[in-house]
């Protein structure tokens, strides 16, 4: 096993997302390719150099900085998983705070993605896109989500860090749910979200994830809005807009720290733009 995939297997037990680890290693065997020598035998120099070929590509600060975070979690899994002599410190570009969001999923985005799963009449997808969106959850929470749950006002589900939080599920939802059960395949998993044939059981995130990207595909949606979090983003913003208090929404999605609930508080480019060009 060569170094880069024993890298790669530990970023998957970190439980890294499959878009980030295929990322990383672009990142990484890109810069292999460009230095042509072995980890121990890089210098400032090379880093440089490669900091030079990847700026005159024009790309944006946030890929370039991607880049040289890639190569160095690489370095520091060498280096301290492998014990290998690598002195070399790779430091991104500096950049001011940007106080909006970006690639957000809008309602208008979320409409058109359930339009497009009715196109299909997949009441699967459509029972993830709402459920994803109605309570906040994270993926792995949805996923964990039971057949029992469905007729409850509310359940308890245990979140990231192992923390146990209370979660509603609105009437809305429970009739999306109850009709999703009617086609619901593999009757013999208590999990709510199983596989269309059945064969595999328990629906997995990757499962998840291509979902929602081929119906952001039908429906004409920003790949980079396609992601199961932003459905989260989207509830959490939902309810500041509604007068909720950030605090109260820190607790809804299960936020240990209130400063990630600030974010939402925050508008995205499109947003900013419109109230630019109405001065």
């Amino acid at each position: 096993m060569t170094d880069v995939e024993k890298w790669l297997n530990s970023l998957k037990d970190d439980d890294k997302s499959i878009n980030t680890i295929v990322s990383y290693e672009n990142d990484v065997i890109e810069f292999m390719d460009f230095t042509q020598k072995e980890v121990e035998d890089i210098n400032k120099t090379d880093i440089d150099n490669y900091k030079n070929y990847i700026k005159d590509k024009e790309l944006t600060i946030k890929t370039l900085n991607r880049k040289l975070s890639s190569i160095n979690s690489f370095f520091r899994y060498l280096k301290d998983e492998e014990a290998r002599n690598i002195d070399v410190v790779i430091k991104v570009e500096k950049t001011q705070k940007q106080n909006y969001l970006e690639h957000s999923l809008s309602k208008y985005d979320f409409q058109a993605l359930v339009e497009a799963a009715e196109s299909k009449n997949d009441l699967r997808a459509i029972a993830i896109f709402y459920t994803l969106y109605l309570t906040g959850m994270r993926v792995s929470e949805a996923l964990s989500l039971k057949v029992s749950d469905v007729n409850k006002n509310n359940i308890s589900i245990k979140g990231k860090g192992s923390k146990h939080r209370e979660v509603f599920m609105p009437k809305r939802l429970r009739d999306i749910l109850l009709n999703y059960l009617n086609v619901r395949i593999n009757r013999d998993t208590p999990y709510l979200f199983t596989s269309k044939t059945g064969k595999t059981g328990n629906l997995s995130r990757k499962t998840v994830d291509t979902i929602i990207k081929k119906y952001a595909n039908l429906a004409g949606i920003d790949k980079e809005k396609a992601h199961a979090h932003n459905f989260r983003h989207l509830y959490c913003m939902s309810l500041i807009e509604k007068g909720i208090s950030i605090d109260t929404v820190a607790d809804l999605a299960g936020h240990s720290d209130i400063n990630t609930t600030r974010i939402y508080t925050r508008k995205t480019k499109e947003q900013l733009l419109d109230t630019i060009n109405n001065l």
